[in-house]
């Protein structure tokens, strides 16, 4: 299939130039725009979101009505943030801290503390970074006494007793109102 797309990205480059080359509308080989969508889409449902979010860019850039087009790629958007916001919850769910303790401290202070015990715990190669999105839950009080906790599962705990929801995103842990979601 990797030689099949090269030989139709070739193709579809050099359509472009010999088009554009001499005031012809660009490509006019449907043949080919159905082809990449469909390679496209079997990448897409083999679960190769990469390859199908470059061949359906392709389509779209050509045909930017394509429905189906823009409906998986609308998909593959979102599934890529999804896959993102996965990655990072388990790159700090890998993170051991020893002990937390925090007493009467707010939301943002615990927060902090979290970063530099994740930036011990971990020999600064995870330094969490950390939104508070309403600066009212920023300044919510929190106690609470942890030990031998995963960096994600004590996240979650200050969440609660804060009454903040965190949200894991492609940079960073979004605390919002818990009330708000």
């Amino acid at each position: 299939m990797k030689t099949n797309l090269h030989c139709l990205v070739v193709r579809l480059a050099l359509a472009l130039v010999a088009g554009a080359s001499i005031g012809v509308a660009p490509l006019r080989a449907a043949d080919d725009i159905e082809n990449l969508f469909k390679m496209g889409r079997e990448a897409y449902y083999k679960g190769d979101l990469e390859q199908a979010q470059q061949l359906l860019t392709m389509v779209a850039a050509q045909n930017p009505r394509h429905q189906e087009t823009r409906i998986l790629l609308g998909d593959i958007r979102t599934k890529l943030r999804t896959s993102a916001g996965s990655s990072l919850k388990k790159k700090y769910e890998g993170v051991k801290l020893a002990k937390i303790e925090f007493t009467d401290v707010t939301l943002q202070e615990a927060l902090e503390g979290l970063r530099a015990l994740s930036k011990n715990a971990s020999g600064g190669q995870v330094v969490p970074n950390f939104i508070v999105t309403d600066p009212k839950i920023g300044t919510n009080k929190v106690s609470l006494t942890l030990t031998d906790m995963p960096l994600t599962t004590a996240i979650d705990y200050v969440a609660k007793v804060s009454g903040a929801k965190a949200t894991y995103d492609q940079h960073a842990v979004l605390f919002t109102s818990a009330a708000g979601g």
